[in-house]
């Protein structure tokens, strides 16, 4: 009998236990900590990307369920099989604009229609969001809200571009300030354990302040999560072996460094993975999916957090048949996003072509490692698993947070300013250090829960 099955894109991943036969949307539901081990390969790759991938973690015998795959109970045993990814037959199928706004607007609405309360949309001012605020009937019933990323919040391109959109459309608006997220660390552990570096703790504040200011009230939250992958934004490139496999983990830098931490390769792993999507890889829309379905585990916390919080949580943009109508559309139309470009332009709201003051600016890291000093890692304990010259590597940088630190940091900070001393060769190890701190610190949870128990 199945019981559980692996999603298309990733979304609501399943972990289960080879040893204890449980499973659960948690982790921490299914690791045994009094027996816990170390998976070796699994932390490995863990570190270089951030977040869980291959369908391990960094626990033994704990594991994922990926694309096509599904657990059955045999005998009482939990089974794990393998069935036919269907997506990729479902390629090139071509689609058309109208078609896919229609389906859009028709989905989110459905959704609204389906209860009576508000609707929360985090609006960053970027294209997913800026058209689901757009789509939605009820702009009454929209409560939309941003954080800035820059020194000054208020003059983030986020904030700017969403108060125009909500003046346009007459809907209800906040900026909500951040900078006291590191805070949150042992909260995302609880609640992602060690399958996620705690890399989503400012979403955690954003969302909490939200319900503070809604006093409690329930909104039903519509995520624009990926929606720019299918509509344009995002460009994978070729992947020509197992070695190039991290291209498709689309990490952005937030990681540890495996082969400064530990001496275990993963390349196996990697190979396991290049083998059973290579035959498929040399089309660029399933690149894409597979960048999506690698990095969801991280990502999917743009929904989880805030359903946490009590907002329970949509986005049309991880049902398939939306997914790859909007990524079948003409490669003329997804190129540079023109169709959301005409959209917008067509109802005055293409605000990349208006005259704005605002900066991209994004100090939101280095400004909570200011507002709040992070507790060393413990180096006694993670020398167990970790080379302990990195982990002391990890804590000198955070803690020279001198004035000649703090100079170099607004310069590393400043748009134009930041890419010259990039090509100077000059490199940002506080932040380096600090996406280290936030990989590993899951780990060091992991091992005290080990410990206590």
């Amino acid at each position: 009998m199945e019981v559980a099955k692996g999603n298309w894109v990733g979304y609501g991943t399943i972990f289960y236990n080879l040893k204890t036969g449980k499973y659960s949307k948690n982790i921490n539901e299914v690791i045994d900590y009094r027996n816990l081990e170390i998976d070796q390969q699994g932390l490995a790759a863990y570190l270089d990307f951030g977040y869980s991938v291959f369908g391990r973690t960094p626990v033994q015998d704990v594991r994922y369920l990926l694309a096509g795959e599904s657990l059955c109970q045999e005998e009482g045993k939990l089974v794990l099989k393998q069935g036919e990814d269907t997506t990729p037959a479902k390629l090139g199928i071509p689609s058309q604009v109208p078609d896919v706004l229609g389906a859009l607007e028709k989905s989110v609405n459905e959704w609204a229609n389906s209860f009576s309360e508000d609707i929360l949309i985090p609006t960053s001012g970027g294209f997913d969001s800026r058209l689901l605020n757009v789509l939605i009937n009820q702009k009454e019933r929209i409560h939309s809200y941003t954080y800035g990323t820059s020194y000054h919040q208020n003059k983030s391109r986020e904030a700017v571009y969403a108060s125009a959109l909500s003046r346009k459309l007459g809907t209800y608006w906040k900026r909500i300030d951040l900078g006291r997220f590191n805070q949150y660390i042992p909260d995302w552990y609880d609640q992602f354990g060690p399958a996620v570096a705690a890399s989503g703790t400012y979403h955690m504040e954003f969302y909490k302040k939200i319900k503070a200011n809604e006093q409690g009230r329930r909104l039903g939250l519509l995520s624009g999560i990926i929606g720019d992958a299918w509509a344009g934004a995002v460009h994978v490139p070729a992947v020509n072996g197992p070695a190039e496999y991290l291209k498709l983990g689309y990490t952005h830098g937030m990681t540890a460094d495996a082969s400064r931490a530990m001496g275990t390769s993963y390349s196996g792993l990697a190979e396991e993975a290049y083998e059973r999507n290579r035959a498929h890889l040399d089309i660029p829309e399933f690149r894409i999916i597979t960048a999506m379905r690698t990095k969801m585990m991280m990502l999917q916390y743009l929904i989880t957090v805030p359903e946490h919080e009590g907002f329970a949580g949509f986005s049309p943009f991880i049902d398939e048949d939306l997914s790859l109508a909007t990524l079948n559309l003409p490669a003329s139309e997804r190129q540079g996003r023109k169709w959301q470009r005409d959209y917008f332009r067509q109802r005055g709201l293409l605000f990349e072509e208006q005259k704005h003051d605002y900066t991209y600016q994004n100090s939101l890291n280095y400004d909570a490692l200011v507002h709040e000093r992070l507790r060393p890692l413990n180096v006694g304990l993670l020398r167990e698993v970790f080379d302990e010259d990195y982990i002391h590597w990890i804590n000198k940088e955070l803690a020279d947070m001198g004035m000649g630190e703090r100079v170099f940091q607004r310069l590393m900070h400043t748009p134009k300013v930041k890419e010259v001393l990039k090509l100077a060769g000059f490199k940002n190890k506080l932040i380096s250090a600090y996406f280290a701190y936030i990989t590993i610190k899951p780990i060091e949870i992991l091992l005290e829960k080990r410990n206590a128990s």
